[in-house]
């Protein structure tokens, strides 16, 4: 469920709603979310949702990550339309990352 940085770029051109976890492998609080996020990312895919769930090593794909101002990890942002429409720094609980789904498939 990671994406290139080419990948997500096509989605952000397509008006894809996306939430992206940019995230680290040496980062602690990223792997403690990271099995939640992905957990919630093959729900959303076996439910053929609108909304679609990947991560991003900042690491790997430093450009990308400095071009949308990720400063932290881990760091949630949320792709509708084509832009940025909302930004979460630090560990999401399951709820909190259902609820940025439920608030993308409403907006």
């Amino acid at each position: 469920m990671e994406i290139t940085s080419l990948k997500l770029k096509e989605k952000i051109k397509s008006g894809d709603k996306v939430i992206i976890d940019f995230h680290a492998k040496w980062c602690g609080p990223c792997r403690t979310m990271k099995p939640t996020f992905e957990k919630i990312a093959e729900q959303l895919k076996n439910e053929n949702s609108l909304v679609e769930l990947y991560t991003m090593d900042v690491e790997e794909n430093r450009e990308i990550a400095i071009e949308y101002g990720v400063r932290a990890v881990p760091t949630i942002k949320v792709f509708n339309g084509g832009t940025v429409s909302e930004t979460k720094t630090g560990v999401l609980m399951e709820n909190e990352i259902k609820k940025l789904v439920t608030d993308l498939i409403n907006g």
